[in-house]
């Protein structure tokens, strides 16, 4: 298998989300897109607020994230176009142990949901506010299904008929993307790594056989293509 160039995509993401970050001092709420242990990253709405944001600034506030509203503080370590990227700083016990809790895979399927995306023709999504989405897509001759992509944070694992299953991450770009309804399809810096990453493909197992995906044969497809890397 060749392990092909970077390569650009569009993810979907909903303008506003139910994961919300408030800024103290600003007296404003921002949609969170992705939120782990790691960090998360956030969208501006009005670009005047891109100052207070700045690379290496740390910011205040309260997070919102799966019924629990906890006191936080980040400091910003990238901005591309409006979308903030930033790292705890002092991360409470309370809040280590709930994102500890979201991020188990098992978690993170069982609060993935079927959402439409007209805007994408012949595409099943699903989608987690934390930074998980499911995209399978089907043929346009006879809709069986020829790939699918799953997202988590910044990672990936994905398969289609002619370069099987592969790993990789799902950069954020200056690009912002372009709004559909309550959608917008940003863009995706994508970098393949040169094997498949075996501990992501063991979480990805877990977090399909939890997920409500409907439709048995995918579900039992993407489980199988995942375990066949593991042999």
């Amino acid at each position: 298998m060749t392990i092909p160039a970077s390569e650009k995509r569009k993810l979907p993401r909903f303008h506003i989300t139910p994961c919300q970050f408030h800024d103290d001092e600003l007296a404003k709420s921002f949609s969170v897109l992705d939120i782990s242990l790691g960090g998360l990253s956030l969208r501006l709405v009005d670009r005047a607020d891109l100052p207070e944001f700045a690379v290496g600034t740390e910011r205040q506030g309260t997070v919102k994230v799966e019924g629990m509203k906890l006191p936080c503080r980040f400091k910003v370590r990238y901005i591309r176009g409006t979308l903030i990227g930033a790292e705890w700083v002092k991360l409470s016990k309370e809040l280590t142990n709930h994102l500890e809790e979201l991020s188990l895979p098992k978690h993170l399927g069982e609060h993935l949901r079927s959402y439409e995306l007209p805007e994408i023709a012949n595409t099943v999504w699903y989608h987690n506010p934390v930074g998980v989405d499911l995209l399978c897509y089907r043929s346009a001759v006879d809709q069986n299904f020829t790939r699918w992509t799953l997202y988590v944070h910044q990672g990936f694992v994905q398969w289609d008929q002619e370069e099987g299953l592969q790993t990789g991450q799902a950069l954020a770009e200056d690009d912002e993307g372009y709004a559909h309804g309550l959608v917008r399809l940003e863009t995706r810096l994508i970098e393949y790594d040169e094997h498949p990453d075996r501990r992501f493909a063991e979480m990805a197992i877990e977090l399909i056989r939890n997920s409500p995906v409907s439709e048995v044969a995918l579900k039992n497809m993407i489980t199988t293509q995942l375990n066949g890397a593991l042999v």
